[in-house]
């Protein structure tokens, strides 16, 4: 339905343009082993999970880090135990920078891309990284200091 672009994007752009699908999915019995074996399998920071066919949650690597860290058993905590449910969603018509104000906001680094009731995609920030710092290169108001930050200046 919806693939990953490297055409040239414009944060006005619809997130379509660059959400992955498909989409990695766990049920929400899977352990936290399980869902870290995903991750690194796939190379990716964040999976759906998946209860009654439904979108019920997101689990990304900083949830199982930090459940790890708390002493968290791998083998018996699940997906479902664990996944963020207060979900920052977008829709495939919702522009890039729009979602990635979204995400600045809520602090979430992935979100599911939402059409009508099925998971039609995700977005992690790197991928609107790369969008908003390719324009960002490009614009006359920008300014590299000497330690390589990029500054922006407007003038009004």
């Amino acid at each position: 339905m919806y693939t990953a672009s490297k055409r040239s994007t414009h944060p006005t752009d619809a997130i379509a343009r660059v959400m992955v699908w498909p989409v990695a999915i766990v049920p929400g019995e899977a352990t936290l082993l399980e869902v870290a074996e995903a991750l690194a399998a796939d190379g990716i920071g964040a999976v759906g999970v998946v209860e009654n066919g439904h979108l019920a949650g997101v689990m990304s690597e900083r949830d199982i880090v930090h459940h790890l860290a708390q002493g968290s058993n791998p083998e018996h905590v699940t997906a479902a135990d664990v996944m963020a449910t207060d979900l920052v969603t977008a829709r495939p018509d919702d522009s890039i920078l729009d979602t990635a104000r979204r995400m600045l906001e809520a602090q979430v680094r992935h979100v599911p891309v939402i059409e009508g009731d099925t998971i039609a995609g995700f977005v992690s920030m790197r991928d609107l990284f790369e969008v908003l710092v390719d324009v960002a290169s490009h614009e006359e108001d920008v300014v590299v200091v000497p330690s390589g930050t990029r500054v922006v200046v407007r003038q009004e």
